[in-house]
This record gives C-alpha cells, sequence and structure tokens, in this order.
C-alpha cells in the first residue's frame, strides 16, 4: 500500500491551470524528489495533498484512505506533515512550545506539562540527530535553526508522509550533508518523503525516484539510477543544455566542483585591488540576546568586486548585513566612498546608496497584500518613474514593473497579482529586481541567500544582475551558504567563524579547507 497517492490532480487559478492532471505516488520507505522551475507547480501540488487548497478535479489518499478535498485536519491526522520553504513558526514563543502548539501535553485540570513538552521535543530532536536548543526563543534563531524546528515539530507530531520544501536551501554544505543522511535514515524507518529542491546533485544523491514538473504537468518519473543532472535540467528546462547556459554556471556539464576550482563565468567581474569602495575596521556588536555577534570584523571591498562571506549559520552573518544596513547599532568604523556616519539608520544607508536583499523576504522585503507594481515601487516611489512630484505616476510605475517583470521573468507575468500570491521563487525575483534595477545604481549591495528557492534559471538571472550592477561600479557583499554559489560568482571568499574574520579564501579552497576555516581554524 502507498503512503500518498496522488491522482488526476488538477487545480486553477482563475482560467490558469496551476497543476494539470499530475498523478504520481510515494510508497512507505521512499524518498520521491519533486523538481521544477519557479511557478511550475511544486507548491500547488503539495498544498493540494495536505489539504490547504482544494482540487478542481482529481484524489488525495493517504495509506489507502481518501483525504476530503480542502481538509488540512484531515490530512494532519492522516500523518501527512509539511515543512515549508516559509515557516510557519510563532517568533515569540520557544522551540518547545512552537513544537506541542495545539497538542500540548496536560497534566491534571487541563493543565501543560512543560516539562514533559520539554523533554519529549529534546529527545525528538536528538533521535533524529536535528541539534535544538529547546528553550530558545524562536524569533532569536536562524534560518537554519527555525527549519529544524519545523522538521522536528513533524516528527514529533508523528508525520508518516513528511514533504520537505527546499529543505536545504539555507543550510551549510555540513549540514546539508547531515540532512540528506537524516531523510535517508527517515525513510529507512519506514517514514515517506517527498523532497523538493532545485539542487539536482543533492537530489541525485537522497531520492529513489525523481518527478519532474513542468508548467503544472508532470513531464518525467524516473528511478534515480536511470537519470543523471544533464537529462533533470534537460527535463526542467525543456530545452537542450547546449540552450541552457545557467545548466554550464552550476555545473551539470562537469563533475561537482566542490573539491576543486569552478570553470569561472565569462562575466565574471575581477577584483579592482586598490580601488577601495568600502572598509570595515574593527566592527563590532551585539545579537538580539545582547550577546557579542561581531568581534573586531576588519574587510575592504574594491569597486566592482563582489566578496563573498561564507560561514555555518549563525556565526555573524545575518548581524553584519544588518549593521551595513543601518538596521542594527555597531562600533568601529564604516566607511563608503571615504565617507563615515551613512549606516546609523536604514533611511541614511538607502540615501548613501546600500541596497539590501535579506534572506527573509517575507519579514523584511515585501509587503505581501499589495501588488506586484506596488512592490517593485516600494524604497523609490517618491522618484520618477514611479511618481511625478507628490503625485502616483500610475503609468509610469505601471511600465517600470512590467519592464522588470520581463527581465526577471518573474511568473505569472502580471503586475497586479498579489506578491502573497506568487511561489517563493517569484517573490525573490521582484525583491531582487526592485533592489537591483528598480532604482538608481547602488554603491553597496548586501545580498543574502538571494537565490534561496530559485530555479537554475532565476538564479543566473540574479548573478547576472549582480555581476552587471558590480560592472557598473557598486561593490557586493555576497552572503550565502552555498559554497558553489559563492565560488561561482565571487572571486574572494570571507570566512566568519563566531563573528571573526577567519580569513579570505580563493574560489578554488577545496570543502575541507573552507570547512576547517567555517569551524574556526583561520586559513593558511
Amino acid at each position: 500500500m502507498n503512503a500518498l497517492d496522488l491522482s488526476g490532480i488538477v487545480k486553477r487559478f482563475g482560467g490558469a491551470a496551476a497543476v494539470d492532471g499530475v498523478s504520481f505516488s510515494v510508497a512507505p520507505g521512499e524518498v520521491l524528489a519533486l523538481v521544477g522551475e519557479n511557478g511550475a507547480g511544486k507548491s500547488t501540488l503539495i498544498s493540494v495533498a495536505c489539504g490547504l487548497y482544494r482540487a478542481d478535479a482529481g484524489e488525495v489518499r493517504a495509506f489507502g484512505a481518501p483525504l476530503p478535498p480542502g481538509d488540512p485536519r484531515a490530512a494532519i491526522d492522516a500523518g501527512i506533515g509539511v515543512v515549508y520553504q516559509h515557516f510557519m513558526l510563532v517568533g515569540p514563543l520557544s522551540v518547545w512550545e512552537n513544537v506541542v502548539l495545539g497538542r500540548e501535553p496536560r497534566r491534571s485540570l487541563g493543565v501543560i506539562d512543560g516539562e514533559r513538552a520539554r523533554r519529549e521535543v529534546r529527545e525528538a530532536a536528538e533521535r533524529f540527530g536535528l541539534e535544538l536548543d529547546v528553550g530558545a526563543r524562536v524569533e532569536m534563531l536562524g534560518v537554519a535553526a527555525q527549519q529544524r524546528v519545523e522538521i522536528v515539530k513533524q516528527l514529533w507530531r508523528g508525520a508518516r508522509v513528511l514533504i520537505l520544501d527546499e529543505p536545504t536551501a539555507v543550510l551549510a554544505p555540513r549540514e546539508a550533508d547531515e540532512l540528506v543522511r537524516t531523510v535517508r535514515a527517515l525513510a529507512a524507518g519506514g517514514r515517506a518523503v517527498i523532497f523538493i529542491s532545485h539542487k539536482l546533485r543533492e537530489v541525485l544523491a537522497v531520492a529513489d525516484r525523481i518527478a519532474v514538473l513542468r508548467r503544472g504537468r508532470l513531464v518525467q518519473l524516473t528511478p534515480r539510477t536511470e537519470t543523471s543532472a544533464g537529462q533533470l535540467a534537460e527535463a526542467v528546462m525543456g530545452k537542450p543544455l547546449a540552450a541552457a547556459p545557467e545548466a554550464a554556471e552550476l555545473g551539470l556539464f562537469s563533475a561537482p566542483s566542490r573539491q576543486g576550482a569552478p570553470v569561472p563565468h565569462p562575466t565574471a567581474i575581477p577584483s579592482r585591488g586598490s580601488d577601495i569602495l568600502f572598509e570595515a575596521r574593527d566592527l563590532a556588536c551585539l545579537s538580539d540576546r545582547g550577546r557579542p555577534a561581531l568581534h573586531g570584523l576588519s574587510f575592504n571591498l574594491a569597486r566592482g568586486e563582489i566578496l563573498g562571506v561564507a560561514g555555518v549559520d549563525g556565526n555573524g552573518q545575518s548581524e553584519l548585513a544588518e549593521v551595513l544596513t543601518g538596521l542594527r547599532p555597531s562600533s568601529g568604523s564604516l566607511r563608503l566612498n571615504g565617507a563615515e556616519g551613512w549606516a546609523r539608520t536604514p533611511a541614511a544607508a538607502r540615501a548613501a546608496g546600500v541596497v539590501h536583499l535579506p534572506e527573509d523576504r517575507h519579514r523584511r522585503a515585501l509587503c505581501l497584500p499589495l501588488s506586484v507594481e506596488e512592490n517593485l515601487a516600494l524604497g523609490h516611489q517618491r522618484a520618477p518613474p514611479y511618481a511625478r512630484g507628490a503625485l502616483i505616476d500610475r503609468k509610469g510605475r505601471s511600465a517600470k514593473a512590467r519592464a522588470l517583470i520581463a527581465a526577471f521573468d518573474v511568473r505569472p507575468p502580471e503586475p497586479l497579482a498579489r506578491a502573497a500570491d506568487l511561489s517563493g521563487g517569484n517573490q525573490q525575483k521582484v525583491v531582487a529586481a526592485r533592489e537591483l534595477a528598480g532604482g538608481p545604481t547602488p554603491r553597496l549591495v548586501v545580498a543574502v541567500q538571494p537565490t534561496r528557492g530559485l530555479d537554475l534559471g532565476a538564479a543566473r538571472r540574479v548573478h547576472d544582475a549582480l555581476r552587471e550592477t558590480a560592472a557598473k561600479g557598486a561593490g557586493i557583499l555576497l552572503i550565502s551558504l552555498d559554497l558553489d554559489e559563492l565560488r561561482f560568482v565571487c572571486r574572494r571568499i570571507l570566512v566568519l567563524y563566531e563573528g571573526r574574520a577567519m580569513g579570505d579564501a580563493p574560489p578554488a579552497a577545496s570543502d575541507e579547507h573552507l570547512g576547517r576555516m567555517m569551524l574556526g581554524q583561520p586559513g593558511a
């Protein structure tokens, strides 16, 4: 008996079919990978499977029993658990409170048994190899730790079918490898796992079978042993690899690059040596918990340079981004074009030409109830072409929005669509379009996980936009947990450990060398 069966699923929004007649199953003990471009229908399909959306046609069965359409509680009771790309957590609550929320263990008279809850959550995390401080407030955790909370929440609640939406997008390589081992262990224990990812080598490492969606339709369903990264990329993009330069950039023509130098992208921007644009000297700041987050950090950035920042999540990367964009007070010296004082507030930083692509697009980058057009204007709304004097220029704003939507391939290409109704990847395209091409050319770009959840083509567009911005003389600080991304886009990689600089490394540095630096050993 299959753990989950999807039969002829159709889901339309307006007149367009987001999912068009998709059928597949996943068995207990199996890992099924689901891949496809942003907007291919993956998120819609899993929303149907877990009851958030009511399908227009088709049927969902869990362990042989039909699930009532549009009933999330029935899906949960049947053992279906979903870890979304955007987490469903309550920030002010602790880890254990989030895990047990709504199903709290209770003593007599209905009193919540907090001691038992903490113990059970701690034991669940340890059993599945997911390190967590169960007493920590969730809003104080990094994105990777919040993801672990979501996974433990589903496992503690007894999920027998676990759906993971881009689970490694926020993880460092070692953490991603550990998650792959955890997923395989869960499958070995009899759980069914649906693993959604754009990282094709990772998919090949974890999956038993791989399903490819393109424009809402299932175009390929194959055992892992009968396909390759190149074949999957062709199925995802619907064209030969020779016509897809983004595949070459991500190493699909050759062996993985992690152990050596990748082939540099032909448009990569070299460092311009002594032409220094930005300098940080003895930078220090506190975390939200009042503890030191950055310790005497010093580095510089040349005009036209893309500098990568690597490190295990939670080692000062988020605080560094917030300091440079005026969101967090700091000590030390920050000079941009020789001037200081520009990072005191977000408004002052933006006025100085600093733009920010934050890691959390929902909380820090988008106003989800507003339209795509309105979101593309945020931060530029008082200047042409978005405004004429004190009045909104609706024609100018609409024309600019359509141009940005086309340049970044936002889907659907509808300026008046609500940002909340776009897939996560298309939301990220909106953020990148606005910050990199929506206004005057920036002087300093602080990009944090800018391609999280993006497909091959969309990631390529963001990388090209970063290069084009650097080519105009801007400095780019690219903070990412994806070492392959840093290797392909940057010419230097600055490694942080506990808020301190372990030194620079060239893109050709091996995973072993970078890993030692990320664990606190200064580079040679």
